[in-house]
């Protein structure tokens, strides 16, 4: 399997996980859960960054680990960041469940489609058009969540998906919609 799609598999797989423990056990555990594994997680890092060989560290880098990666981890560590945006500052578990729905499920299959895409986009050339409406449609669904606001929320996704801030996407998407959560 490409490397690329194993790594969005993952990531779709881990929103539906973030996703279904959010609406078992609320925001409160996901809050504690998330900062747990930040927590854990920046301890494994650290433990990597000075020559540990953990072997369950290893496996997840040589399978979801993006070659350019700033440090083992990078990824990881802004989706749980990202989610934990969502999760501190909105009270509201449909709006919550939403952005995770965006981030986990709308940015891995726009990767997945974008891939295949052909029409680049004139502001990114790493970025297809296909790719960005894929993101949108993807998103569509976090429609039982929030009603009407899902259409501000994925098109603000999509965008946010489709530039390139030199920040992680995983930290741009949570953190753009999270906000205008809040304005809206």
């Amino acid at each position: 399997m490409d490397d690329e799609l194993k790594r969005q598999a993952f990531h779709i797989v881990l929103g539906i996980a973030t996703l279904s423990a959010l609406l078992l056990f609320g925001r409160g555990f996901m809050i504690a859960a998330v900062f747990l594994t930040i927590i854990t997680g920046s301890l494994l890092i650290n433990a990597r960054m000075l020559g540990k060989k953990i072997a369950l560290v290893r496996w997840f880098e040589r399978n979801f680990e993006r070659p350019d990666a700033m440090f083992p981890g990078w990824g990881s560590a802004c989706y749980a960041t990202g989610a934990l945006i969502a999760l501190t500052f909105l009270n509201d578990v449909g709006a919550i469940a939403a952005i995770i729905f965006i981030l986990g499920i709308g940015d891995g299959i726009a990767t997945i489609i974008g891939k295949m895409g052909r029409i680049k986009l004139p502001y990114n050339k790493n970025k297809t058009l296909e790719g960005t409406i894929a993101f949108f449609f993807a998103s569509l669904p976090a429609y039982y969540f929030v009603g009407p606001l899902i259409i501000p929320l994925a098109i603000a996704g999509a965008l946010v998906e489709s530039i390139d801030f030199k920040v992680d996407d995983n930290l741009m998407i949570p953190i753009v919609c999270t906000a205008l959560v809040l304005v809206i």
